[in-house]
């Protein structure tokens, strides 16, 4: 289309105006939506490309190479089509950031993209937390990209009398020590400390040790590692995400709210939100190849919902409507079907290609299916969900 059981949110987050969301599936109410001009591909040491991206576009993960220029311009009208349908279809208020030169960024180092603001920002009740990224070509991208948007913000709930917090990520001062061990060329002498240097930990049930990208020496987390279920928040450790970032992340946030880790068995765990896709209250559907209906069980927050595993993959059954050429998908798997954003319990958005999928939400759900083009987002490294953050969302 192109325009021609769920814990209880506490009384203090009612009658939001500026910021307020503790759920990923109420009534939206307003939202950022990002920006794709000047993206670069990320630029991390070759152990992360590998952990993290698919291996036929490796050599793209290069300093200072853009992604094609077509793609990218693509991807912008994409955007701001997405920003008016929210707006002129739906009525809500959408923030947008600044257009930044990411061959500058990070004092000529190079950045990455501002098209993806899910993994940098999320809003807990009537708190914004920042990332604290675990990629350095991340490093500043919300000061750049968002600074503007999150003045507006404080800006605007101090003219409401609101109470909103906005929780930035500390600054890194001297080197930073999260790949430290765990390059290509560190020496086996180098490796020490165990668990702290090898990037290896548990999971929170102690029972799954994974070799991670990142070690634990200080905190690292993506914000789409996160989802929020009321005052729950379920998360994962990841190749971005360590369990200081986990503790991090739990100080920072408001009472009542809690944060439990999901045990994935994904081995190139890198956010949450192509793993699990809650439709609404009490329905989720989630990719079966990376966690278990048992896994989900195991917390009390899914204790009584209707858990689906999506009843296809989509990594093995190529969908008609795909068999045409399109842009690469060169940061993402065919799951990113699952990475949809929610408008409110009836209505969600998806690629206008996931016919499939759209048709499936349709029959099986009763939902409302928005279908948008996506695809050249989708080649920059996300979806629907990935590309916003979701500000006001009205309470049940």
């Amino acid at each position: 289309m192109v325009l021609k059981k769920d814990t209880t949110t506490p009384s203090t987050m009612s009658s939001p105006t500026i910021i307020s969301a503790s759920n990923e599936y109420s009534p939206l109410r307003a939202l950022i939506i990002g920006r794709a001009a000047h993206s670069l591909f990320p630029s991390e040491p070759p152990h992360m490309i590998r952990a993290t991206m698919p291996t036929l576009h490796h050599p793209e993960f290069r300093p200072h190479h853009p992604f094609p220029a077509d793609i990218v311009a693509k991807a912008d009208q994409e955007l701001d089509n997405f920003a008016r349908v929210m707006t002129e279809r739906f009525g809500l208020k959408v923030y947008r950031p600044k257009e930044v030169d990411w061959a500058k960024a990070n004092e000529g180092r190079g950045g990455y993209t501002g098209a993806m603001p899910r993994d940098g920002l999320m809003v807990v009740g009537r708190t914004v937390v920042e990332a604290c990224f675990g990629w350095g070509c991340r490093r500043g991208e919300i000061e750049l990209a968002y600074h503007d948007v999150l003045e507006d913000i404080m800006e605007g709930a101090q003219k409401a009398g609101e109470s909103v917090r906005v929780c930035r990520a500390p600054k890194i001062v001297g080197a930073d020590t999260l790949y430290d061990g765990l390059l290509d060329d560190d020496k086996p002498e180098d490796r020490k400390d165990g668990a702290k240097q090898n990037g290896t930990f548990n999971s929170q049930n102690g029972n799954q040790t994974t070799h991670w990208a990142i070690n634990n020496t200080r905190p690292a987390f993506d914000c789409a590692d996160f989802m929020r279920f009321g005052t729950v928040l379920i998360g994962q450790l990841s190749h971005v995400t360590n369990p200081k970032g986990v503790d991090y992340l739990r100080a920072v946030l408001p009472a009542p709210y809690t944060v439990e880790l999901l045990n994935t068995t994904d081995d190139h765990a890198m956010h949450i939100d192509a793993t699990i896709l809650p439709l609404r209250h009490g329905t989720l559907i989630y990719c079966p190849s990376r966690v278990t209906e048992e896994e989900l069980r195991r917390h009390e927050v899914f204790g009584d919902w209707d858990l689906r595993p999506l009843p296809w993959n989509p990594e093995e059954e190529e969908e008609e409507e795909e068999k045409d050429e399109g842009p690469p998908r060169y940061m993402c798997s065919k799951w990113l079907a699952l990475n949809a954003m929610s408008v409110d319990e009836k209505t969600i958005v998806v690629e206008e290609r996931q016919e499939r999928f759209a048709r499936w939400l349709e029959e099986e759900f009763g939902m409302e299916v928005v279908r948008l083009p996506f695809r050249h987002v989708n080649s920059l490294g996300g979806s629907f969900h990935c590309a916003t953050v979701d500000l006001v969302r009205k309470e049940l």
